[in-house]
């Protein structure tokens, strides 16, 4: 069946539109191009959230460590025999699953005052790049 397209009388249609049978070489590599760009700008988002996360988590992980080191201090309450500073520092690789991380307490006596320890946790990471510190305090 041969169908011939109606055109109303006195309409023209644009030479392109009879002719443009698909698209240029042109048009294919400029289309190329903006998705190239597109897509590396969304690579460089990514590459700065995964950052983000991974600080995020190594984070959350020294938190955890320094905290719980505070809970086992605050069980054992306040040391009278101690006087002066005592600081106790686990190296790294020294604290299950957790091989990149240090801890440090430091125990102050009779401060901030007579009857008082003050207890600060510091979880380091990243050989010592980056740190987080916990602090409470202990009565008699």
């Amino acid at each position: 069946m041969n169908e011939k397209f109606f055109i109303p009388q006195g309409l023209k249609v644009p030479s392109t539109m009879v002719t443009n049978q698909g698209s240029s070489l042109l048009e294919v590599l400029m289309a190329m191009v903006l998705v190239s760009v597109v897509i590396l700008g969304i690579s460089g988002f990514s590459t700065v959230s995964i950052h983000g996360m991974t600080f995020s988590q190594k984070m959350t992980i020294a938190a955890t460590l320094a905290q719980d080191q505070l809970e086992d201090i605050r069980r054992i309450g306040y040391r009278p025999s101690v006087s002066g500073v005592v600081t106790s520092t686990e190296p790294y690789g020294s604290m299950k699953d957790t091989p990149f991380f240090q801890r440090t307490v430091v125990l102050e006596a009779q401060t901030p005052g007579k009857g008082l320890q003050t207890v600060t946790v510091t979880v380091t990471w990243d050989a010592g790049s980056h740190s987080t510190s916990f602090s409470t305090m202990l009565a008699e």
